[in-house]
């Protein structure tokens, strides 16, 4: 009886080979569950056949589907210097195997027209082949033997050997290679929450994009990326990430990509993905991008809330990268993560401008009242801001809001005593000493302000010397930040006209400072204000 032939076995006979043969997977399992990486089980696989076999060669092929090819992955013996080489669809005995999916014995391989001998020249021997399969059955790859070029022999108890190896090697890497998968898309799922958050948290659209194409790049085959945006008539990349030539950026200040023109202009780049497996031959292409050594490029289109913002581009240079579905799939994802991003920035720049044109329609309500000088709460948050740079305060936004509301609270107060043109009573006095606390009253439950910009609304009265109201704190007990703002306060106000007196000079509103540090002021702060404002 020769291997592969079990026909005409009695019922005793098949009993002892079933048992030989699941005493051989047993062996087998446990010489491969182990591993932990596909070369290690290539190499355990062809080693081990051939120290347990008389075979002069062993060979493990695993079919390449992209390419629709056997490629010899391990070798042991004779052929072990041939791994690398490739067999297209249908050259050599293991396309039979893997085809059909069942073990092929040859008596004299000689005799057979579809054999390649790997040596180049026919030699006779013995030929064993069984295919490799996945969990679901299907065959992936074929475990040969064989005696050819030197004196062996295959034996039938061999045959149960090899077929367990094959058997345990297809599971063992069907094991890997789901593992892999997952861990793979563990790690894809952990970048894109990364950038996730990064989008989250950044306020520069150039700097999400750089984040977007450096995640892009982590989880995809190519090395370089970039984003373009359209200005002007022209093409430019904003941002670009990864490996490529040296001289490549400045092709589009010496070539400038135009409407229209090369892979930036393709009629459905606004429809969704375009890809160019190479660039050189891509009908519109422009020659000195050809010639920089562009090949593939993958591109998608940024367009949050339906404008046209933008591309994403990510591209190889001097090796293809073919394409791939499950590429796409990863662009498209972090396309719409930046969208949302960008979307979300856009909606707060304009939350942001319309804030801010309350504020300034603040500032001149308050001046048509003929409550200060025109530009006063502007000139005074500049002043704030400056101050607060100088000396390292941490909220400066906080500063510069608590400066626009700082007096808020005069709103609520009668016009006979706010626009009384002669010195106040000591009752109408208490009334204008309680406009701090009005103000924070109104301000308190609003979510954007900060303590900060509250406490420069209730405390930019405070004296250094505890003179002031409406707590009469002293000393460093007043918070910072209506330390800062009073010395911003009191120099304004000193520069500014009223109906009470004259606009000082800076010389004049300087000196006046210096006289106030320690007593209305702090004077670690004026010292320090003195500096910028000379």
């Amino acid at each position: 009886m020769t291997p592969g032939q079990p026909e005409g076995l009695d019922g005793a006979s098949l009993q002892v080979r079933e048992l030989r043969r699941l005493q051989a997977l047993a062996e087998a399992w446990r010489l491969l569950a182990p591993l932990e990486r596909p070369e290690e089980v290539y190499r355990t696989v062809v080693e081990t056949a051939k120290r347990a076999t008389r075979a002069v060669s062993v060979l493990l092929f695993l079919h390449r589907p992209k390419e629709d090819a056997l490629e010899l992955v391990a070798a042991a013996g004779l052929s072990q210097d041939k791994v690398g080489l490739r067999l297209p669809r249908g050259k050599g005995v293991s396309w039979v195997v893997l085809e059909k999916g069942e073990p092929l014995y040859l008596a004299d391989v000689t005799q057979d027209p579809r054999v390649i001998f790997l040596s180049g020249r026919p030699q006779p021997g013995v030929y064993l082949g069984v295919p490799l399969r996945n969990a679901a059955g299907e065959p992936f790859g074929v475990l040969s033997m064989d005696t050819a070029g030197g004196a062996g022999e295959i034996l039938p108890e061999e045959e149960f050997w090899i077929q367990a190896l094959a058997e345990a090697a297809g599971l063992v890497l069907g094991r890997i290679e789901a593992l892999e998968r997952a861990k793979a898309e563990a790690s894809r799922a952990q970048a894109l929450l990364e950038l996730s958050l990064a989008l989250e948290a950044a306020r520069d659209p150039l700097a999400m994009a750089k984040e977007a194409l450096e995640t892009l790049l982590r989880l995809t085959p190519y090395h370089a990326g970039a984003l373009y945006l359209f200005q002007e008539g022209t093409v430019r990349p904003a941002v670009i990430a990864g490996r490529y030539p040296e001289g490549f950026p400045r092709l589009y200040q010496e070539h400038p990509i135009h409407f229209g023109e090369g892979l930036l202009g393709h009629p459905r780049l606004w429809e969704g993905p375009v890809y160019v497996e190479d660039y050189a031959r891509f009908p519109k292409a422009l020659r000195p991008y050809a010639e920089s050594g562009l090949r593939s490029a993958l591109l998608v289109p940024l367009k949050p809330e339906g404008r046209r913002y933008g591309v994403l581009a990510l591209g190889s240079f001097g090796k293809p990268v073919p394409y791939r579905l499950e590429d796409e799939g990863v662009l498209r994802m972090v396309a719409g993560r930046l969208e949302e991003a960008l979307e979300r920035l856009s909606h707060l720049d304009t939350l942001s401008r319309t804030r801010e044109a309350a504020l300034r329609a603040l500032a001149r309500a308050l001046e048509y009242r003929d409550l200060e000088t025109k530009g006063h709460t502007e000139r005074v948050a500049e002043l704030s801001l400056r101050l607060g740079r100088a000396v390292g305060f941490p909220d400066l936004e906080g500063l510069r809001l608590g400066a626009y509301f700082h007096d808020l609270g005069k709103l609520a107060l009668p016009d006979r005593i706010l626009r009384k043109p002669a010195i106040l009573q000591a009752e109408e006095w208490r009334v204008v000493r309680t406009h701090p606390e009005v103000g924070l009253d109104i301000l308190k439950n609003l979510p954007f302000l900060s303590k900060t910009a509250l406490n420069v609304v209730l405390y930019h009265h405070e004296h250094w010397d505890g003179s002031g109201y409406p707590k009469g704190l002293k000393g460093e007990e007043i918070p910072l930040e209506a330390r800062i703002f009073a010395v911003a306060d009191v120099y304004d106000a000193l520069l500014s006209e009223r109906p009470y007196k004259r606009s000082w000079t800076p010389e004049e509103a300087q000196k006046e400072l210096g006289a106030q540090a320690g007593r209305s002021l702090d004077p670690k702060l004026v010292a320090v204000f003195l500096e910028l404002v000379r």
